[in-house]
């Protein structure tokens, strides 16, 4: 049916804006929830009052289309639910609050397992069952809910569609929440055994002679007997001067690329205590 063509397409350029929002912020949500809505209510009107031209284009619109918005629906409702209820204080009580929270998605996807390896695969050869209006069939039902659904704008297995749309974007959305925790609270470590007298300690090489010696050391095992872990040292080197270091590994592929005086800032250390060993001797 071109009409539902035509109206998902200006939901998805619609939708797309408030998905690239602030979505931690509440009029935001409710905005992508009222919207969300009306397209829905615009679906129903449109499928109500024209027949599909064909089995093909009736599957179409309730394995992707309708999925696509309630999906986000459901997504924008539980987001919102989350900013209320999550704890307002505390890290670690936060980053507990997401990993049940993830634990609920996990238990409630093993229960419709079979369907959701079909889904994600791709598969067509059950879609005249899951996807058509009229069929009858209460055992297809693994969403009970939809036994009192309107079978005008319903399938057997539309609705468990757009749950699983909803599911795969709220763990991107949590799992981007648990790794800003983590980088607040390791921000927060770095500050507490900050001391003050590091307040003002600058830097003063370029960044490319602060990465090859960070390269140097901890290769040369000073870090954990060179079981560090790279991103950290540079973490703390990053907070420890105040500076952003970048792309460390292309950094280290041109000191590597270098045709000669590969360690140069190494040198150039050893040259100047060698000097300052001399002159105190």
């Amino acid at each position: 049916m071109k009409k539902t063509t035509s109206t998902f397409n200006r939901y998805k350029k619609t939708i797309a804006i408030i998905e690239k929002s602030n979505l931690k912020n509440v009029k935001t949500l409710k905005q992508g929830i009222t919207i969300s809505r009306e397209y829905l209510n615009e679906f129903s009107s449109l499928v109500r009052s024209k027949s599909f031209p064909s089995k093909k284009e009736e599957i179409t619109f309730f394995k992707y289309q309708k999925p696509y918005v309630e999906g986000r629906l459901q997504y924008f409702k539980k987001v919102h639910n989350y900013l209320l209820e999550k704890p307002v204080s505390g890290i670690s009580k936060q980053q507990k609050y997401i990993n049940n929270e993830l634990n609920k998605l996990d238990s409630k996807k093993c229960k419709q397992l079979e369907f959701v390896k079909y889904y994600r695969l791709n598969e067509d050869k059950l879609d005249h069952l899951y996807f058509l209006r009229g069929i009858d069939q209460l055992e297809l039902f693994v969403d009970t809910s939809h036994h009192f659904k309107d079978p005008l704008f319903t399938t057997s297995h539309d609705f468990l569609v757009s749950k699983i749309i909803a599911h795969d974007l709220l763990i991107k959305f949590y799992e981007k929440e648990l790794e800003l925790l983590k980088n607040k609270n390791f921000k927060t470590i770095i500050e507490e055994v900050k001391p003050d007298i590091f307040n003002d300690l600058q830097w003063t090489g370029t960044k490319t002679e602060l990465i090859e010696l960070i390269f140097a050391l901890n290769v040369s095992g000073c870090f954990r007997n060179g079981n560090a872990d790279i991103k950290k040292i540079v973490k703390v080197c990053e907070e420890l001067f105040n500076l952003d270091l970048g792309n460390i590994h292309k950094t280290f592929n041109q000191i590597k690329a270098r045709k000669k005086d590969s360690t140069k800032f190494l040198d150039k250390l050893v040259v100047s205590l060698s000097k300052e060993i001399t002159f105190e001797a």
